[in-house]
């Protein structure tokens, strides 16, 4: 016997908005009491809500996106009669067992269950109304045995992540799709050594013995796995994640077989995934410096042709390098602009003077030298325990040198203690051995705080990375005009825009503002800089 029911939703708890989040069945499927129907998420956490009872899904009543309260339908179920066998491809009833017994007991014939095997190909099912379904996950591997329900592949849609499951039991012989494929319904997915099970008579029982192995080889249904359950074996293990959570985790790369899940079911939340990539931070193998790079596996040829160039040996150390420090350091940038016009003049005046060349950045690099003996903080880093600081007597200013490899930074030694012409005639030297890479070592190790500029190219501001165990860097970009008003006139004034950021575990935003504007009445004080020109 059978009927249809409508099942409403349960008390869903003291929150003010859930949204369907996900939907785990389609019409026709049969489930049980204890299978997930849908997946609904506040802003805390992801609820899996059951059938509630035994039978065939006939329309679920909810879509991915609505809001869902207390009360309201979601589910229309035609209900079984659970005394009736349905399913010996799993197990057989407790009913079973207690006829068994009894024909055992009248000395009746009884039946016994043969395995048999065969392949088959799955094909996909109807997928529903969607343009594009792409293959973002394996669950199998070859040669691992499945259940019906366990999950074979993921597929995801612009809104919806869905499992697909094997739909027989058996064992995995190949997965036909792989990550990237485009998939629709009807095609084949799956190739399975399928295990069928069949009856046949067996003649009178000739003993006890026979009768106990039989019942020994027959399990209860109610040890049957619910939908959707994880593959209990293999690498591939099918791990249950609502598309919010699978899209945080590939944007973070994080493989899910590795997350351990603490929602229903051990369903993987995205607070789960927080505390995965805390703990890869904190593990030994990053306290040393060493991380795990992920970047997406695409195919890019897919949109035209391509060209696949290894990275140099000196690529390789600037990707790890600038990783490790963005990821290890709370980069904080502040941003102002100095009126250079003075020194501008002052440098033109001085070069036709003593029929030199010498760049602005020689000056900046003596204003921020003086700058930072009145700054300690911007001098120091931190030891590799995160436990102290290290105030170091000594200036060495990195200047960052564009080369055809990239950026090379060799440094100034004690540039507090040298003119702005000794300053000019080492970077000059630093810059053409740089570009030739003849720089020594003790050239590139040692500096104290490192000026990055872009003022010979253009662009206004960025944000200039950190180099460890350095806690401050100065962005300089593109002089540019500016109108001023002076004395109640509007003058035009050549300015300089400055980024400097800075390590916030150590330098404090108002320490920063209080160095920054120091810099800037550094480099307007044309005194200085003309007493700083020669030895």
């Amino acid at each position: 016997m059978s009927a249809n029911t409508i099942i409403n939703l349960p008390d869903l708890g003291d929150v003010e908005e859930v949204e369907v989040i996900e939907i785990s069945v389609e019409p026709g499927q049969k489930v049980t009491s204890e299978d997930s129907i849908l997946v609904l998420e506040t802003d805390k956490a992801a609820m899996e809500i059951p059938a509630s009872t035994n039978g065939i899904v006939k329309s679920v009543l909810l879509k991915v996106g609505d809001k869902a309260e207390k009360g309201m339908p979601f589910l229309e179920i035609e209900e079984e009669n659970i005394d009736k066998i349905t399913d010996l491809d799993i197990n057989a009833t407790e009913e079973e067992s207690s006829i068994l017994s009894k024909n055992d007991s009248e000395n009746q014939s009884s039946n016994e269950i043969e395995q048999i095997s065969e392949l088959q190909t799955i094909n996909l099912p109807d997928l529903g109304d969607v343009e594009e379904v792409e293959v973002i996950e394996i669950s199998v591997e070859p040669g691992q045995k499945v259940t019906s329900e366990d999950s074979i592949l993921v597929l995801e849609t612009d809104k919806a992540a869905m499992e697909i499951p094997a739909s027989t039991n058996g064992i995995v012989k190949s997965v036909l799709l792989k990550v990237g494929d485009k998939a629709e319904k009807g095609m084949p997915f799956l190739e399975i050594d399928a295990i069928k099970h069949i009856e046949k008579k067996l003649l009178e029982s000739t003993g006890d013995t026979e009768i106990i192995d039989k019942k020994q080889s027959i399990k209860p249904l109610k040890n049957k796995s619910p939908l959707y359950t994880n593959v209990s074996q293999g690498i591939g293990l099918s791990k249950h994640a609502g598309p919010a959570t699978r899209k945080l985790a590939r944007e973070f790369g994080i493989d899910l077989s590795k997350v351990v899940g603490s929602g229903p079911k051990n369903r993987i939340l995205k607070e789960d995934l927080h505390l995965f990539v805390s703990n890869a931070l904190n593990s030994p193998s990053q306290t040393t410096g060493e991380f795990v790079f992920n970047q997406p596996n695409i195919d890019y040829s897919k949109w035209g042709e391509i060209e696949e160039k290894p990275l140099s040996k000196f690529q390789k150390t600037a990707l790890k390098n600038l990783h490790t420090s963005w990821i290890n350091i709370p980069h904080v940038t502040q941003h102002d602009e100095a009126d250079i016009t003075e020194l501008l003049i002052l440098r033109k005046n001085l070069n036709k003077e003593h029929k030199l060349k010498i760049s602005p950045l020689a000056y900046i690099a003596k204003a921020i030298s003086a700058v930072l003996i009145d700054f300690p903080e911007f001098n120091t880093s931190l030891t590799s325990d995160l436990k102290n600081i290290v105030y170091k007597d000594y200036i060495n200013i990195g200047v960052a040198v564009d080369t055809p490899d990239g950026l090379i930074v060799p440094n100034i030694k004690n540039s507090n203690k040298k003119s702005v012409k000794k300053i000019s005639d080492e970077i000059f030297e630093l810059a053409s051995l740089a570009k030739q890479r003849k720089l020594k070592v003790d050239q590139l190790k040692g500096a104290t705080f490192t000026i990055s500029s872009l003022s010979g190219i253009g662009g206004k501001f960025f944000t200039p990375i950190i180099n460890p165990p350095e806690v401050g860097i100065m962005g300089l970009s593109k002089t540019f005009k500016s109108l001023r008003m002076e004395n109640g006139k509007v003058t035009e004034r050549d300015t300089l825009p400055m980024s400097l950021s800075y390590d916030h575990r150590v330098i404090n935003g108002a320490y920063a503002a209080k160095f920054i504007t120091a810099l800037t009445a550094k480099l307007e004080d044309i005194e200085f800089l003309n007493s700083s020109f020669g030895d």
